[in-house]
């Protein structure tokens, strides 16, 4: 069984995701409250329908008045997460100030995750204690474990490779002077992007060097870093392989959480010698593929402003003024991600994003809304990601799309 304080923020976070059908697909609440895809519905629409119908059993009686308090927290829980009001519409609405709204909030999420615990006890098989609640895990396997689940929860972004290489030699520059160590690095000028949290890969940095001054051999060690179709490579040479036998990793504490790390961002780390003997500590990040942006709008000056915005942000932009040429962008190339307009002369973006989100090859494509219409509630349930109101500027737009695209990375 999960502790009942892990439970109640999962039960804010599927409730803070009521309208993202990709979220609740994977969500940690699927499998906790027993559901299940039947021919009808997905497992994600059988816990976003649970979740409404436990606010909808936190409805007062018809024979109280609406304006007595047992009302609000129902009234908020409707407001903000079933009809998607944003937290300023939500307090006018209500009278509430922004403080109120916060506590008054936690109280009713509070609310709706006491009813769905009393189920969750009712059938919650007799867990097994995991390998870490045994004492199985040495603390460096424990230490990889927390890592790796920290990894895994947060959202991916571009990462500049090099800044984050920089950063950690600095840190751990002083560490190496004072054991007398040169750390002598050959890297490109530039290196392709790639994607993970910059907290974590950060740390993966931290963790090779500082482990590779304990191993050293000499009294340098260099870091040689090469790129091919794929991915980067890095090999750190001068190691004493008497310190670190080269095919047992786990005897190296500090390597083992950056390798839980790495193979959750696709890369791996090992040993091996160099053209001389020499024991070699390799990794590699895999290069981050430009992330492919399709515009459906009609109008081309703003379809233009977009597109310097994306371009800007390194992304591959694609654009679609009908329903034909957005047919044959989605022949020609799937997008990553489509802004899509809804108020279109001879065009209903309506209809095209229940297409998007009906059609197998589509429906996994997040779908950003951008229009002049305020409208998030229906852009929402019938499945789009997220909702901008025009005029948008660039650093919306470009933090929505981030936003949008890491949570499909992390959903896959």
């Amino acid at each position: 069984m999960v502790r009942k304080d892990v439970f109640v923020r999962q039960v804010r976070d599927a409730l803070s995701h009521l309208y993202d059908p990709i979220h609740l697909q994977m969500h940690p609440l699927v499998n906790l409250m027993g559901l299940s895809r039947t021919v009808d519905k997905s497992a994600g629409e059988a816990l976003r329908e649970l979740l409404w119908e436990t606010i909808e059993a936190l409805r007062p009686e018809a024979s109280i008045p609406p304006d007595r308090p047992e009302w609000l927290s129902y009234r908020l829980l409707w407001l903000h997460y079933i009809q998607a009001f944003g937290q300023a519409e939500t307090c006018q609405e209500l009278g509430l100030s922004q403080r109120s709204f916060y506590r008054r909030l936690a109280e009713a999420v509070e609310a709706v995750a006491s009813l769905l615990w009393e189920r969750y006890e009712r059938i919650a098989p007799k867990a097994e204690p995991s390998p870490a609640e045994e004492g199985l895990l040495s603390p460096a396997e424990q230490a990889r474990e927390e890592a790796v689940k920290l990894a895994r929860e947060a959202p991916r972004q571009p990462i500049n490779l090099l800044e984050l290489l920089e950063s950690a030699r600095e840190i751990v520059l002083p560490l190496a002077k004072r054991q007398g160590i040169r750390l002598c690095f050959e890297v490109p000028p530039s290196l392709p992007l790639s994607y993970g949290d910059p907290a974590m890969v950060h740390q993966i940095f931290l963790n090779v060097l500082t482990e590779a001054l304990r191993l050293a051999k000499d009294d340098s060690l260099a870091l040689v870093v090469s790129v091919d179709d794929t991915q980067t490579i890095w090999r750190l040479g001068g190691l004493d392989e008497s310190k670190a036998p080269r095919r047992d990793l786990d005897r190296v504490n500090g390597l083992v959480v950056s390798r839980g790390l790495l193979e959750v961002y696709d890369g791996r780390l090992w040993f091996e010698r160099d053209e001389r003997g020499v024991a070699t500590l390799c990794f590699t990040f895999p290069c981050a593929k430009a992330r492919v942006i399709l515009i459906i709008d009609d109008d081309a000056d703003t379809i233009n402003l977009y597109r310097r915005h994306l371009e800007a942000g390194s992304y591959v932009v694609r654009m679609a003024r009908s329903a034909e040429e957005m047919e044959a962008q989605l022949a020609a190339a799937r997008p990553d991600l489509i802004l899509l307009d809804v108020l279109m002369p001879r065009l209903d973006g309506w209809k095209l994003l229940q297409r998007l989100k009906t059609m197998p090859e589509t429906a996994d494509i997040p779908v950003v809304i951008c229009s002049v219409l305020s409208q998030p509630g229906l852009a929402l349930v019938l499945g789009a990601e997220e909702v901008l109101q025009k005029p948008i500027e660039a650093e919306a737009l470009l933090k929505t799309v981030r936003r949008a695209l890491a949570r499909v990375s992390n959903a896959h």
